[in-house]
């Protein structure tokens, strides 16, 4: 969760969290309404959003 919160922050690049390490919270922080499922989905939409302006450049 730290380093979900250091990208949040901006201080680390979403290409440093592990996809890994995101299933694994996924898996464990499931309850919509709880700020750990809050904070997964916000880093996870900033980590999608990085990889789709990546594959846009690409084309």
């Amino acid at each position: 969760m730290q380093n979900l919160q250091a990208l949040i922050q901006g201080r680390i690049s979403p290409q440093t969290i592990d996809p890994d390490q995101l299933i694994a919270l996924a898996k464990q922080y499931t309850q919509p309404n709880s700020a750990e499922y809050k904070l997964l989905e916000l880093a996870l939409n900033m980590i999608l959003a990085s990889y789709l302006e990546q594959a846009q450049k690409q084309l």
